[in-house]
């Protein structure tokens, strides 16, 4: 079965959603927007605070309103003046996706459709004068323009330009550029959670205050969504079932298997995924014959969500069949080598909502152990290794991610004796260039602000090599380059300290004693756990899985499958405890989801954090120590 242990990124088209939705599936990685001469703006705080007041004044918008609509769609984050991957722009989210250049699964060009719900940079610019370049790179240009749409939504629902933001709630759904009735009020409703709360980023302050929105259900009363689906109330989600088929009849089919979870495995995962395609191709891939699937697939521009393999379900996304049997796989429409794109709140949003959801559902763990990415996700052999995915890729924004879900993995829960450390770069500033560290694809630089990582080095210094790992990198150096996972520690991860060298740090990392940069630990929190460590004075294997003996899978007629080490861990070294299992095998077939399926074994493995990715070792080898 060997076909169930991989999960592919690339999908084609096929109009399955809304009309707006369907145009995401145009809006894909364009080359760098080549002849865009952007400089960007680099507006300071107190200047962010005027531009948005002077905007409210001039359009008469509830500046607080304005700047939680701002915050909504960006975080106050202009991106130096590139678009996202759903082509918005600037602090206020302005989309225009004639300069993108679209490339489909055979790599054609199609033609993106003229389109408002895709172009509101050109309405701004029609309503407030000023050209679509200087939307694009002033921010204070950009909230200019996004008051102004917002005043004239609010004109076209013959409301008056009040200054009580409870009268905007219609209005501030037309920003969403949605025409699913769920998505706009989950729009709405997190940007009036937003007023609510209050908000303090980048210098700009959001006062709290009260909010009772006055939600105009007369303006869309029609909504597409159905109500046959697993996620939190109010999250826009609709079923879109994957294939499950029969191919032929020697048992060959897909895309994914049933199963009775968490009746006859727990779910141990949640999985994050980025398509490296568009919304609407991701689906149209797990809907044909491909041997790949996801649970659930989150749109960039609305944050909606397709549901494509109920949970209970296996869905093949992991590359790893152990961890597909144990986990939920999340697909997010966008691209692992951002550079000039960046994920959207929206689909932050949504897919956060999800996750919480799920996580409580079926008792998941809001840890870096247990909340991964791909990237995170081990091989079953050696050769596996190598070939592992690393989405959803140096720019996603675990940090931010946490905050949604409700955990602050950067809050420190022990004392400066700590042995265990949890990796909480600052994401602007993790990464420096005056030291040379760079990020690159193909040896074009990519942006370090925005990275999730800290490089991790041989010796204490930026003279020092980067580590390697003998299953990925082709030499005894590690690389810059965006995929090599093997020398980066991503932000909420935690390894046992075993040293400190003035502004470096020395962590048991994959069998090796790695350094990296972290001057008054600004690149890292003290925190508590368990730490798992050899029993005895030999080296011990470290496993992509948690299978059972190959004599039991043997005797229940499984063959093909060993349990296969990845590394060995060595007497002294210390690696961060993540649960205990017992090892099972998912023995699937089409069409049937027995309890039969799933063949249990004896021995209980520990999960550890090793390198990059997580690993298995048998508790039988190994002790955990406070």
């Amino acid at each position: 079965m060997d076909i169930h242990t991989w999960g592919d990124d690339m999908t084609k088209d096929k109009g399955l959603f809304s009309p707006t939705q369907l145009l995401l599936g145009f809006i894909l990685l364009m080359t760098f927007v080549v002849g865009l001469s952007v400089k960007p703006s680099n507006a300071s705080a107190s200047s962010l605070e005027a531009d948005f007041s002077g905007a409210a004044v001039k359009y008469k918008v509830p500046i607080n309103l304005l700047k939680a609509v701002s915050y909504n769609e960006s975080l106050f984050n202009n991106h130096s003046g590139k678009p996202s991957v759903a082509g918005g722009y600037g602090v206020m989210h302005l989309t225009d996706t004639s300069g993108l250049t679209p490339n489909g699964a055979d790599s054609k060009a199609s033609k993106i459709p003229n389109v408002s719900a895709l172009h509101t940079l050109q309405k701004a610019s029609k309503l407030t004068g000023i050209s679509a370049q200087k939307l694009k790179t002033s921010s204070k240009a950009n909230i200019e323009g996004g008051a102004a749409l917002l005043a004239y939504y609010q004109k076209s629902l013959s409301k008056p330009l009040s200054s009580n933001v409870n009268s905007w709630y219609a209005a501030v759904k037309k920003y969403s550029q949605s025409d699913s009735k769920t998505a706009a009020d989950f729009f709405a409703a997190n940007v009036y959670k937003i007023l609510a709360k209050g908000v303090k980023k980048n210098g700009v302050t959001i006062s709290a205050q009260k909010v009772n929105a006055l939600k105009d259900e007369a303006v869309d009363t029609t909504s597409n969504e159905s109500a046959n689906t697993d996620g939190p109330a109010g999250l826009p989600v609709e079923w879109v079932a994957a294939l499950y088929k029969e191919f032929d009849d020697q048992g060959d089919y897909g895309n994914y298997d049933l199963a009775d979870r968490p009746n006859d495995m727990k779910i141990n995962y949640i999985v994050i995924h980025n398509t490296e395609t568009s919304f609407q191709d991701a689906l149209t891939l797990f809907s044909t014959p491909t041997y790949t699937s996801a649970n659930y697939v989150v749109s960039s521009v609305e944050g909606t969500v397709a549901e494509m393999v109920r949970p209970q379900n296996v869905a093949w996304h992991a590359g790893n069949w152990y961890i597909n049997a144990h986990s939920i796989g999340i697909e997010h429409e966008g691209y692992a080598a951002v550079g000039g794109f960046w994920y959207t709140e929206n689909m932050y949003k949504s897919s956060a909502a999800l996750v919480k959801y799920l996580a409580a559902k079926y008792n998941i763990p809001l840890d870096r152990q247990h909340i991964i990415g791909h990237d995170n996700v081990p091989g079953l052999t050696p050769t596996a290794q190598k070939a592992m995915h690393w989405d959803p890729g140096t720019y996603w924004n675990w940090n931010h991610y946490f905050d949604l879900l409700g955990v602050d993995l950067s809050q420190g829960q022990g004392d400066s004796s700590s042995n265990i450390i949890t990796i909480t770069p600052n994401e602007k500033t993790n990464l420096t260039s005056d030291s040379g560290q760079k990020v690159t694809d193909d040896g074009v630089d990519l942006p370090l602000a925005g990275s999730n990582f800290v490089y991790l080095y041989k010796q204490p210094g930026f003279s020092s090599d980067l580590i390697s790992d003998k299953d990925f990198s082709t030499g005894q150096i590690g690389t810059t380059e965006k995929d090599d996972w093997t020398d980066k520690a991503v932000f909420g991860q935690q390894f046992s300290k075993v040293g400190q060298n003035g502004d470096w740090t020395e962590i048991d990392y994959g069998g090796q004693n790695a350094w990296f940069y972290n001057p008054d630990n600004s690149n890292s929190t003290n925190a508590t756990g368990k730490l798992v460590t050899v029993k005895g004075s030999k080296s011990i294997p470290v496993y992509g899985s948690a299978y059972p003996a190959k004599s039991i899978l043997k005797k229940n007629k499984v063959t093909g499958i060993t349990p296969t080490p990845l590394y060995q861990m060595e007497p002294r070294q210390k690696y961060v405890y993540g649960g205990t299992v017992t090892s099972d095998y998912f023995n699937s077939h089409f069409d049937s989801n027995s309890a039969k399926n799933v063949i249990h074994g004896t021995d209980q493995y520990y999960q550890i954090q090793f390198n990059h990715r997580i690993a298995f070792v048998k508790a039988s080898d190994a002790n955990i120590i406070q």
